[in-house]
Order: structure tokens, then C-alpha cells, then sequence
């Protein structure tokens, strides 16, 4: 596992502000766009924050969403809206390169139209990981996991719900993925994954950069983990 491990939520979430920072550079350099695909969560609103002020060409930069409920775009629930208010409404990011999951439309229109308008490949896809080991909105025990494609309507009846998610397929296509997860409740599944263990659907994300707090990453074994202060 390629982990990094910080003090607190708020360090690691800044981590991976400056990690973003600089693969947008590097992509806008190399390729002339960034193309990255942001999650919910409570970690990525701390990264949102950080982003704010920190150097990234936003005018070459195009957002996605790895997974989206189903719900209107001003929803609090809303990946999307968290996103809007946390870090879109204070960048100069173009607003047509803002593509979000429409989740007020019927789930499976959602998805064709989504996998339609993504690029040939993201440059990194941000997710999170749930205290079931879930990740994006691939839940344990629903279809979405067996399903390939692009983007897909996953039912996920522990919620209640359907939700708007990108496949396993479409997130180990991308140059690179990120894990971001912090919390003492994360723990005990991420150790298991850690040894191999279990079924849970983050373990299917191929090669993955976690970004970890300490409290996430009590119960992993010292060696391996590249400790940050």
C-alpha cells in the first residue's frame, strides 16, 4: 500500500490539497488540461478549504463527481452542492468544465448521459471510504460491484436509495487514485484491507495513494506507512 499517514483530519486534507495543486500543474504542463473527478465526505470539504488559496491553474482545470445521490443539485446532500459551496464558488474555474452527475433525473438517464460527457481518461479520482468499506457509491452486497462500463445506477437498499457512481472499470482507468480517510471508525476495516482480508469494495481500487490521519491508520503496521508530521 502507498499510504501516508498526518496528525489530524485538517493535515491530511491539506496534504492532499497541495498533492492536487501540484498534479493539476503537472497535467496542465504535460497535457494542457487537468481532469479530476471529486468525492463527498467530510475530508474533501477540509481539502476544499485548503484548496482555496493555494496555486492551481483553474482556467485549464475540468471537475467531475465519482459518485453523486440522487438528488437536486442545491440538496445538502449533494455531492455536487458541497463542492459548489466549499471550493467552486471561490475559484475561477470555468463553468461549463464543471460536469456534475444529475441527480435529479431518473438514475438511469443519469448515467448514460455522464459516461457520455467524460473525458477519454481522468487524471485522478478522488474517493473515500465508508465504515462498511465502501467506496464512491459501490456499496457491499449491491449489483454495482459485478458492473462495468462507465458510470452506473448502483440500488443500494441499506440506504434506502439509489445512487449515481463510477464503476470499479472507470476509477482503475484513471492515471491515478486517491484515498481519503480519516477517523478512528475507519480503522478496523482499513487494517484488514491492509492484511488482505474481508470483501469490502475499496479493495478493489487498483494501486491506490491513501492519505490517512493517525486515527484512521491506529491499527496498520508501522512498516510501509510514510509518517508525516
Amino acid at each position: 500500500m502507498k499510504v501516508q499517514v498526518f496528525r489530524t483530519p485538517q493535515d491530511t486534507a491539506a496534504a492532499a490539497a497541495e498533492a492536487f495543486a501540484e498534479a493539476a500543474r503537472r497535467a496542465v504542463a504535460e497535457r494542457g488540461a487537468f481532469h479530476v473527478a471529486l468525492s463527498g465526505g467530510s475530508t474533501p470539504k477540509l481539502m476544499y478549504a485548503a484548496l482555496r488559496d493555494m496555486k492551481v491553474p483553474w482556467q485549464r482545470v475540468h471537475i467531475y463527481f465519482s459518485d453523486e445521490r440522487t438528488v437536486a443539485p442545491d440538496d445538502e446532500q449533494s455531492n455536487y452542492h458541497t463542492a459548489k459551496v466549499g471550493l467552486l464558488d471561490f475559484v475561477p474555474v470555468p463553468a461549463e468544465q464543471v460536469h456534475r452527475l444529475k441527480g435529479e433525473l431518473d438514475p438511469a438517464q443519469a448515467a448514460r448521459e455522464y459516461a457520455a460527457l467524460l473525458p477519454a481518461q481522468l487524471d485522478v479520482v478522488l474517493l473515500g471510504m465508508g465504515d462498511d468499506g465502501h467506496t464512491a457509491s459501490l456499496f457491499p452486497g449491491t449489483d454495482g460491484l459485478q458492473q462495468g462500463g462507465r458510470v452506473i445506477a448502483n440500488e443500494v437498499p441499506q440506504q434506502f436509495t439509489w445512487r449515481l457512481s463510477f464503476t470499479f472499470e472507470e476509477i482503475n482507468a484513471a492515471r491515478e487514485r486517491w484515498l481519503l480517510v480519516t477517523g478512528a471508525a475507519k480503522a478496523p476495516v482499513l487494517a484488514q484491507v491492509a492484511r488482505g482480508e474481508g470483501d469490502f469494495p475499496v479493495a478493489r481500487v487498483h494501486d491506490p495513494v491513501w492519505y490517512l490521519d493517525a486515527a484512521a491508520a491506529a491499527e496498520l503496521p508501522k512498516s510501509g506507512r510514510r509518517a508525516q508530521s
